[in-house]
């Protein structure tokens, strides 16, 4: 039979082309993975949270915390509610909110916002929420322009029930969970902050939420031996091998993901948060963080 010139290189497509195919394929489905999977594919986080002064009956109790909802266009509202059942089904004692609800916090945001949160959970013996800097506007110069309507918002949490902190304390039966304002937007002042972390100190076991983790880092904390839960970061939203997360939202890099050990003996703990800013993760899956709170001991 006849060959024809171009016929055995049909047959037999060289290396090179079936490693370009191959890359081809390997970036498409990475593509499918971090835009399409991963942004929605939830891993829930269990910890022990050894706090000190933890009064007895609260010991072996649940925490969940969930951050960086970034209700808006990109994420979707069926998505956070289902969210919301797993972690009502957990009937938590405590459900803690680390900042960010909003992605933007312009008047359809915060409408968005608020019919989601009839469904926020609730913990059987508390709930306690923060706001993130989202939740006043996307840049600095928002802040102003939306400020009636992060004034709706911070109204809604409060006609809910769900206990919004904005540089107080509130006590849960026995125990006492500080709430940090915003460190960018949220008229965060050192001196301020230093007053709420002293009267969480002076109350026994305590909780500190702040949404944005470089305030650990600030002259703020004397005394303090317990946790500071965080969010703002999402993990890095993309995290690569050797390199890390190119874009963190933090002053210092170290602060990632997951529990961080201190200088001044108290502790924080990052969560990856919910949702998102762009729709794209990788090795940064989104968190539910689920608390075993158990007592410290205290050396």
């Amino acid at each position: 039979m006849t060959k024809f010139p171009f016929q055995s290189q049909l047959a037999q497509p060289t290396r090179r082309s079936f490693l370009r195919r191959g890359s081809i394929a390997a970036v498409v489905g990475l593509g499918v993975y971090a835009f399409g999977i991963e942004p929605r594919w939830v891993s829930v986080e269990y910890h022990d949270l050894p706090v000190p002064d933890l009064p007895d009956h609260l010991v072996d109790t649940r925490a969940v915390q969930i951050s960086d909802l970034h209700v808006g266009k990109q994420v979707g509202e069926g998505y956070l509610r289902r969210q919301f059942e797993y972690i009502d089904s957990l009937q938590p004692e405590f459900v803690f909110f680390t900042g960010d609800y909003l992605d933007n916090a312009t008047p359809w945001h915060v409408e968005k916002g608020i019919r989601l949160l009839s469904n926020f959970p609730r913990g059987k013996l508390g709930t306690a929420c923060v706001l993130g800097n989202h939740d006043f506007g996307n840049r600095s110069d928002d802040v102003a322009r939306c400020a009636p309507s992060t004034k709706r918002l911070v109204d809604a949490f409060n006609d809910e029930g769900l206990n919004l902190l904005r540089g107080d304390v509130t006590e849960m039966s026995g125990l006492t969970v500080a709430g940090l304002p915003d460190f960018w937007h949220g008229n965060f002042k050192n001196e301020a902050a230093r007053e709420v972390i002293a009267s969480a100190v002076g109350s026994g076991a305590s909780i500190t939420l702040s949404h944005n983790p470089d305030t650990v880092d600030l002259p703020i904390w004397d005394g303090y031996r317990s946790w500071v839960l965080c969010g703002h970061t999402h993990g890095g939203q993309c995290r690569f091998p050797i390199i890390g997360a190119p874009r963190l939202p933090v002053s210092n890099r170290r602060y990632v993901s997951g529990k961080y050990e201190l200088g001044g003996g108290y502790r924080m703990y990052i969560n990856r948060g919910l949702g998102h800013t762009s729709r794209v993760r990788f090795m940064a899956r989104p968190e539910i963080t689920v608390f075993n709170l158990t007592r410290a001991v205290v050396t």
